[in-house]
């Protein structure tokens, strides 16, 4: 997972903007004020969270009366800049409490969190459906405004359209009814895969292959068995590493189970309460109403995105599987297919037969301190970013906190690092937005959340998710500076907001980069034989990898572009098949912990679209090189910098000075 938001009403949630003392009573910008400069992440008690929450209840209620009770002629000063202030508490105020109900210590603090942003999103679903905001908004003249506002205005307006604001006054209220209903839905589903208590046992034998650092990590029960749950960190140290099929075997469908059987039901639900809200709102189903606004415009495009990179990677994947096949018959004579369980462990073996890359040997030059450093380094290089320790209080010992400053020490955001693995807390990784930043008001302030080891080696693959990460980081505070809440990056189109991200992950494959990320225990980097081991493997697998995300994909859109009157388990596993030739176990559900069928819903072709760009924006620094200060300065000042003040589309042609273009997308999906 790259990016989380809260569900959403289309583009209005995560907006801000500044105070203006001619707009609102001083009281009521005061009190906004004060609530956007504190950052309450670290509760003591459910109680504080429930004081916290009627604080905010009130306040967002103050700034949404300010705005619908306005009269006279419409304007920006009167009418947008109260409507952007008011949508901007809203959404911070439904971000902290988010990011505690996903990561705090405590559960009875988690779950008030959880219940204050039902209360939360109650009122931005009213709000969305505000006919006197939407009517004060829309009475704005248009003339004379300059491009980034005109825009800006313009895609608010056609956010209120679909979001139903011109319904009639009686749908409206079933709209904001089921909205309500469907932001509980969302919560009981990441609820009950973040809980989730699963334990296997495993003697020390059943781990055979797996590194000796783990097993010596974690201590044995009374009975000399390790018990492993289902954080990343101890999944794929099984699964790329365990020599046993069975072992292999339980640990896959323990986490191709996780969330279920209590997500059978929700999954369900949310199914039913989405596709309602699409047919309430003139849509044949949720897939054709969340996609009207994104870059892709329909479900049938989308569908024939992913037809086209199927067709792109069809005989490679043909070609993978028979080898990797072929390769396991040479360790295990009997194994006559492929099953889920296998693919990291023989691609790891495979791997290392053919390009001498032993994902084992590797491992030994990363850790989180070590990459976290390298990572600070690469942005000080690229945009003369200078990361500073902020000292602020926190919701666990292993949370740090850090500021952001410009190459002249202006500050330009705050951000937290929550990045090991705990009982109760969110169980992937994610960029969690706190504070949405604009000009002349409060700075952006993000959150890291993920699930590195904490201690010892972690996996290249980690170092790359941290990279992916940051990139989300940076592209939030670098846009925390624009004229408008609404034109930061969390308001940007949904299917290019993946691209920067994806992109900083290419600085893996430079060895100047890997090698300030990495130190083995004696200190030194990783050799540049080994990196050029993994630089030629770096397309080893590139076909089944592409096809897992199309099944990904497929499972988003197709759960989304019909009526609910099917299987999930049935539709998950066809569209499983229909892209993926390695067995799916029968006794899984992938389904219930496929967090992003809330986030994203049937837009997971965002990641496969969203990699297409991010290839064709690199294919500038390819030209120009990588550490090119002219060129990064041109990417952070005309794609970062300006979040969602412009079109998608504009932000990549300003940067590569023509239209967006797949060629290296296509290109990189055959690549050898």
């Amino acid at each position: 997972m790259k990016i989380h938001s809260l569900p959403i009403v289309l583009a209005l949630l995560g907006a801000c903007l500044p105070l203006h003392p001619a707009i609102a009573a001083p009281d009521t910008a005061q009190a906004i004020l004060r609530h956007l400069q504190s950052l309450p992440v670290a509760p003591a008690s459910a109680a504080e969270v429930q004081r916290r929450c009627a604080t905010s209840v009130q306040t967002v209620r103050q700034a949404i009366a300010a705005v619908e009770s306005r009269a006279g002629p419409a304007s920006l000063e009167a009418d947008w800049l109260p409507f952007d202030r008011a949508l901007t508490l809203l959404a911070d105020s439904q971000s902290e409490m988010h990011l505690v109900s996903e990561t705090h210590t405590d559960k009875a603090v988690r779950e008030a969190a959880g219940n204050c942003v039902q209360e939360l999103s109650a009122l931005n679903s009213a709000f969305a459906l505000s006919r006197k905001a939407y009517d004060r908004i829309a009475a704005i003249p248009q003339q004379g405004l300059d491009a980034a506002t005109a825009f800006t205005l313009r895609k608010i307006l056609i956010a209120y359209r679909i979001a139903g604001v011109e319904q009639p006054a009686d749908v409206r209220d079933k709209v904001k009814a089921l909205q309500e209903r469907i932001t509980a839905t969302g919560l009981d589903f990441a609820r009950n895969i973040r809980e989730d208590a699963t334990r296997l046992r495993f003697l020390p034998e059943d781990l055979k292959g797996v590194p000796q650092d783990f097993i010596d990590a974690r201590k044995p029960d009374d009975d000399g068995r390790i018990s492993l749950g289902l954080s990343y960190p101890e999944v794929f140290a099984v699964l790329e590493y365990a020599e046993l099929r069975d072992t292999r075997r339980r640990m896959a469908k323990a986490f191709f189970n996780q969330g279920w059987p209590p997500n059978e039901a929700v999954v369900k639900q949310l199914l039913q309460q989405r596709y309602e809200l699409a047919r309430m709102l003139g849509y044949d189903d949720y897939a054709t109403l969340v996609m009207q606004d994104k870059m892709i415009g329909t479900p049938a495009r989308a569908s024939d995105f992913l037809e086209d990179v199927q067709q792109a990677i069809a005989p490679r994947v043909t070609d993978e599987v028979a080898r990797t096949l072929a390769f396991a018959r040479q360790l295990d004579p009997a194994m006559d297919a492929l099953e889920a369980g296998d693919y990291w462990y023989l691609r790891n073996k495979q791997r290392q037969a053919e390009y001498g890359y032993d994902s084992a040997q590797v491992r030994q030059y990363f850790s989180y301190d070590r990459s976290r450093e390298g990572i600070f380094a690469l942005v000080k290089d690229l945009f003369g970013a200078d990361i500073r320790p902020w000292v602020t209080p926190v919701w666990h010992e292993s949370v740090t906190a850090w500021s952001l400053h410009d190459p002249q020490g202006k500050l330009i955001g705050r951000f937290y690092l929550d990045m090991h693995p705990r009982d109760g807390k969110y169980t992937h990784a994610a960029q969690f937005p706190l504070r949405t930043g604009f000009a002349g008001g409060p700075l952006p302030v993000g959150v890291l959340v993920c699930n590195f080891p904490g201690e010892g080696p972690m996996q290249l693959r980690d170092v790359s998710t941290f990279l992916h990460e940051f990139g989300h980081l940076l592209h939030s505070l670098y846009s925390g500076g624009q004229r408008y809440g609404l034109q930061s990056m969390g308001n940007l189109q949904w299917d290019f907001i993946e691209a920067p991200s994806q992109l900083l992950e290419e600085w893996i494959y430079d060895y100047p980069t890997l090698a300030s990320l990495s130190a083995n225990p004696a200190g030194e980097p990783i050799p540049r034989d080994l990196f050029d081991k993994i630089e030629s493997a770096r397309h080893f697998g590139r076909g089944l990898s592409a096809a897992v995300e199309l099944a990904l994909s497929g499972v988003s859109l197709n759960f989304y572009n019909r009526a609910p009157d099917f299987d999930p388990k049935a539709l998950y596993d066809a569209q499983w098949q229909r892209y993926v030739p390695v067995a799916m176990y029968a006794d899984t559900h992938g389904y219930a912990s496929f967090g992003h069928l809330d986030g994203y819903s049937a837009i997971y072709y965002t990641y496969l679209w969203s990699e297409a760009i991010a290839l064709d924006l690199f294919t500038r620094f390819k030209a120009e090189g990588l550490r090119n200060p002219k060129t990064a300065a041109d990417y952070r000042d005309k794609v970062l910098v300006p979040g969602a003040s412009r079109d998608a589309n504009q932000l990549i042609e300003d940067f590569l000075g023509r239209p967006m273009s797949l060629d290296a997308f296509r290109e990189d999906l055959i690549k050898k």
